[in-house]
Formats: structure tokens, C-alpha cells, sequence
């Protein structure tokens, strides 16, 4: 019985080891964990966001844009600096609104005109992460963001975003996403100019998907 009983507890014993190191040694599809990640955010009612973007300028590290933003539904709210200017934006299904820096006034447009197609990207992150192919999606490993858990994904993908083609190539994407929520947190975009071969970087952060946010036409 005694034999019998020590056999048992080894024998739960490795299935419990075997267990946790089956766990830890365990690694997602990376092209599945993008996939899904990709999916949750595009399908997001709700979420806050920060972006910040360097290029070398004469070689020197420059910060061109550094914005946060909120978006709920088809209304998108942001605010920063914006190539040196400092920039509030609201985008709504009823138009634009921009505020005056000097004045401090709303002014709306009832259409994005053309010459503020430049602010598109910082009003819809999402047009940076469109793509036509992946490339190779390789999981680099783990990282922590402050105290959340995430996987690392790199890969060298062909953008489906026509302004981003026209001015820059080579582009490098390394996304973090939650170990437990599966969700994008942050994505950190490298490219090369087509103009001057500088390099560039923009960084987003996503954070507060699903929450409560109210975005409203500002009242003069």
C-alpha cells in the first residue's frame, strides 16, 4: 500500500510539473495573435490613445508630432502639438472642428478639406495598421509595459495606406499585446523617407478599450 500510495504521488506529482512547464513553454501563432488583436481594435466601440512621432532631420533626433487622443464610435477627439503648432481637433459625423490657437474659437468644416488631410492619421490611428500583406510575423518574445504582460511581434509588412507608400518604404512593425486580454497596447512603426532616406518612428499606445467616452460638438 505504502509502494502503491508513493507511486500515486509521483505520478500526480510529474503530471502537475509537466503541466506548468507545458504552460510557460507555450507559445501563441503569432499570425493569429495579430490577426485577433488587429480585429479587436478595428471592432472597438471605444478607446484612448497617444501617439508620438520622430524623424531625423540633418541628424538629429526630432519629435515632428505628439498627440493624444479618444475615440468613440465615429467621433475621434484630439489634442497636442502637430509640427510645432499645438492643435485641438474634433471630427464628427456632423464635420470638423479645430480650434483657433490664438483666439481659442471652434471653427467647423462641414468637410475634412484637403490641405487638413495631413491630420488624418492622428484622427484615425487605424489607418496606419491597413495592410496588404503581413510578410513573416515573427513572435520575439515577451515584454512587460508597466505591470501588463505582453507578447512582442515584428514583422515587415506592405501598408495599405496610400499617403503613407508615397512618402515611405521599408517599413518595420513591432506590436505588444496583452498576454491575458489579447489586445493591442502599443505599436511602434519604423520607416525610411522615399525623399531623403531619414529614418522615421511613430509609437501608439491604445489603452481603455470599451469604456464610456463622450465626444460632443464643442459650444462656442
Amino acid at each position: 500500500m505504502k509502494k502503491r500510495g508513493i507511486l500515486l504521488l509521483i505520478l500526480i506529482s510529474t503530471v502537475f510539473i509537466g503541466g506548468i512547464v507545458g504552460k510557460l513553454l507555450w507559445k501563441p501563432d503569432p499570425i493569429e495573435l495579430l490577426t485577433h488583436g488587429l480585429e479587436e481594435l478595428t471592432q472597438a466601440t471605444s478607446f484612448r490613445y497617444a501617439m508620438i512621432q520622430h524623424q531625423m532631420v540633418e541628424g538629429k533626433d526630432r519629435i515632428l508630432n505628439e498627440i493624444i487622443g479618444e475615440k468613440d464610435g465615429e467621433n475621434t477627439r484630439i489634442s497636442g502639438e502637430i509640427v510645432g503648432t499645438d492643435v485641438e481637433m474634433i471630427l464628427t459625423t456632423e464635420g470638423l472642428y479645430m480650434k483657433d490657437p490664438f483666439t481659442k474659437r471652434w471653427i467647423r468644416y462641414p468637410s475634412v478639406p484637403a490641405a487638413h488631410e495631413v491630420f488624418l492619421a492622428e484622427l484615425n490611428p487605424l489607418a496606419s495598421l491597413q495592410f496588404k500583406e503581413y510578410g513573416e510575423v515573427v513572435l520575439q518574445g515577451q515584454e512587460k509595459l508597466d505591470d501588463l504582460k505582453t507578447w512582442v511581434i515584428k514583422f515587415n509588412p506592405t501598408v495599405q495606406n496610400q499617403a503613407m507608400e508615397n512618402g515611405w518604404t521599408d517599413f518595420s512593425y513591432i506590436v505588444f499585446i496583452g498576454k491575458r486580454d489579447q489586445l493591442i497596447h502599443r505599436v511602434v512603426i519604423e520607416a525610411k523617407s522615399k525623399t531623403d532616406s531619414q529614418m522615421m518612428s511613430l509609437t501608439m499606445n491604445f489603452k481603455d478599450y470599451g469604456e464610456k467616452i463622450n465626444i460632443s460638438v464643442p459650444i462656442q
